[in-house]
C-alpha cells in the first residue's frame, strides 16, 4: 500500500505484535528509523505458508456514501492468498529495464495472439454444450480469453467458438518492523526455525491468468508469458497503470472521493499522468514518489477479476501456485527529500487492492486489512537509505530483517520465484549474465531457490502459524 496505511490501523490489522529484532549475527542489529537491519544478503526465502485462511473480499463499492460491503472469502493452497492474481508495484526512484513473467510448462513458445500459458489451452479445444460455459461465450469473439466457472472450478481458454453453424476459422504501508530469520549458506540449512508473531486471515483462489499447473515444472521448461524491454522500446502481455483514474477526461473512475481513493488509469509514458489509452513504459527513472503499476494485458470482464471499480480501468493480475516474475533495476538516489523521497520500492499486491481501493480512507474498502496479501519486494524505508528490506503482509505476516544493497549505480537482475511444491516464495538477487529469454530450462528455475548467488548469504524467513 505504501502511502496512506496508518500505525493504528496496522496494528488493529496484526494485532498484538511484539516489536523486536531477530536474532542477527553478532554485531550487525542496528536500528534506524524504528526499523531493524540485520546483514546484506542476496537471496531471502520465506516458508512455512498457512495454506488456508480467509479474507474480506469486496463486493459492492456505493460512489454515493463511500461504504462498501464484503464477504468473507476462503483461500486454501500451498501459498495461498499469494497464489491468486498479484499486480506489480514500482515507485520511484527506480529504473526499470526488464520485466518478465513465467509459468511452468512444456510449451515455452506460447503464441502472442493467445497470451495464455499452454496448460489453459487444454481448455475448451472444442465446444462442449454447457449451459455455464455457453453463457460464458455469449459475445466473445474468436480470439478472445474466456473465464468462467464450471461446476465449481474457475476456468480459462480462448475462445474457437463462433457460434452455432459459424466456422470455427471465423477472424477473431510501512512493513513490520517484526522479523526473525536464520541466517544461512543455502536454503536447505537454516540453523533454527525461527517464527513471526501475526493474527490468522482467507474461496477458491481467482483463476490465474495466463492458467499455470500447480507444480513446480518438474522437467519442463518455463514459459515465458510477459516481456518488457527498456532499451528496445517493447512490451507484451503487460498494462502500464497508474492512479489517475477519471482525472481531465481519462478513462477510468474518480467517483467515490476519498473514501475510495483514484482509480486505475492507463499511465502515461513517465508514469506522472493518465493516458487515453495503454502505452509502453518509457527508457527513463520513475520519479521519486511516482507509482506504476504493471498487470496483463487481458482486461476484466463481467466478475472475471471479482469485484472492481464500476467504470474504472480494470485488467487481470498474475496468478498461480508456480510463478515467476523477473526483473532488472536500479534506484539511483536522487537526494530529495519530504515524504516518499528518495524512497524507491518495488512490491506485489493481491490484484484486489489497486482494481477497488489501494489508497482510499474507508479500510473497509480494500481487501488488505483483511489480509489477502502484499509483498513487499525491495522497499527503502527511509529517505536516502541503501538497505532494501522485504516483508509479505498477509496472515501470519513478517519479514526478514537481513537487507539487499540498494542498487544505486548500476541495475541489478533478479527473481520472484513462487514454489508450490516447496511452499516457499523465493527473492533472489541473479547474476548479471542471465538472459530473459523466451524460456528458461527447470534446472535454471530451480537454482534461483536452491543457492544463495554470487558468493552472498541467503536468509530464511519461516511463517509463524499458531
Amino acid at each position: 500500500m505504501h502511502k496512506v496505511i496508518p500505525a493504528v490501523l496496522i496494528a488493529a490489522l496484526h494485532g498484538a505484535v511484539s516489536v523486536t529484532a531477530q536474532a542477527c549475527a553478532a554485531g550487525t542489529a542496528q536500528q534506524i528509523d524504528g526499523n531493524w537491519y540485520c546483514s546484506e544478503v542476496k537471496a531471502i526465502t520465506y516458508s512455512n505458508f498457512p495454506g488456508s485462511g480467509s479474507y474480506d473480499k469486496i463486493t459492492n463499492m456505493d460512489p454515493n456514501t463511500g461504504q462498501c460491503t464484503s464477504e468473507k472469502h476462503a483461500y486454501s493452497g500451498s501459498l495461498a492468498p499469494m497464489s491468486e492474481e498479484l499486480s506489480m508495484h514500482f515507485r520511484g526512484p527506480t529504473l526499470i529495464k526488464q520485466l518478465a513473467v513465467y509459468y511452468p510448462g512444456s510449451d515455452a513458445k506460447v503464441k502472442r495472439s493467445d497470451h495464455v500459458h499452454a496448460h489453459a489451452h487444454r481448455h475448451g479445444q472444442q465446444h462442449v454444450h454447457h449451459p455455464r460455459r455457453d453463457h460464458a461465450l455469449a459475445g466473445r469473439a474468436v480470439g478472445d480469453m474466456v473465464v468462467a466457472t464450471i461446476d465449481g472450478q474457475v476456468v480459462s481458454w480462448v475462445n474457437k467458438y463462433a457460434g452455432p453453424g459459424a466456422s470455427p476459422n471465423t477472424a477473431a504501508a510501512q512493513p513490520l518492523p517484526v522479523a526473525q530469520t536464520t541466517l544461512a549458506t543455502s536454503f536447505g540449512t537454516p540453523s533454527q526455525a525461527p517464527s513471526s508473531t501475526t493474527t490468522s486471515a482467507s474461496s477458491d483462489p481467482i483463476n490465474p491468468l495466463p492458467h499455470a499447473d500447480s507444480s513446480n515444472g518438474g522437467s519442463e521448461q518455463w514459459a515465458r508469458q510477459a516481456y518488457f524491454n527498456a532499451d528496445a522500446g517493447s512490451s507484451e502481455g503487460f498494462t502500464f497503470l497508474n492512479h489517475f483514474g477519471g482525472t481531465n477526461g481519462m478513462p477510468g473512475t474518480a467517483d467515490g472521493g476519498p473514501a475510495f481513493g483514484a482509480s486505475l488509469s492507463f499511465a502515461s509514458p513517465d508514469g506522472k499522468s493518465a493516458a487515453a489509452s495503454a502505452q509502453t513504459l518509457g527508457n527513463k527513472m520513475i520519479e521519486d514518489d511516482v507509482e506504476i503499476i504493471v498487470m496483463s494485458d487481458k482486461t476484466c470482464e463481467g466478475d472475471s477479476c471479482g469485484y472492481t471499480r464500476p467504470g474504472g480501468v480494470a485488467y487481470h493480475g498474475f496468478g498461480g501456485d508456480s510463478k515467476l516474475f523477473m526483473m532488472e533495476f536500479s534506484m539511483p538516489r536522487t537526494g530529495k527529500t519530504g515524504f516518499n523521497a528518495d524512497m524507491p520500492a518495488i512490491w506485489l499486491l493481491n490484484a484486489q487492492i489497486p482494481l477497488t481501493s489501494q489508497y482510499g480512507t474507508n479500510p473497509k474498502c480494500s481487501c488488505w486489512t483483511s489480509g489477502c496479501g502484499e509483498f513487499d519486494l525491495f522497499e527503502i524505508l527511509n529517505t536516502g537509505n541503501f538497505r532494501c528490506k522485504s516483508t509479505l503482509h498477509m496472515a501470519p505476516a513478517g519479514g526478514s530483517s537481513d537487507y539487499f544493497q540498494r542498487p544505486e549505480k548500476s541495475t541489478i537482475k533478479a527473481a520472484v520465484l513462487f514454489q508450490a511444491a516447496n511452499k516457499a516464495a523465493h527473492i533472489k538477487i541473479l547474476d548479471n549474465n542471465q538472459e530473459f529469454d523466451e524460456s528458461l530450462a527447470a534446472d535454471v528455475v530451480e537454482a534461483m531457490a536452491q543457492d544463495s548467488g554470487s558468493g552472498g548469504q541467503s536468509s530464511v524467513f519461516r511463517l509463524a502459524n499458531s
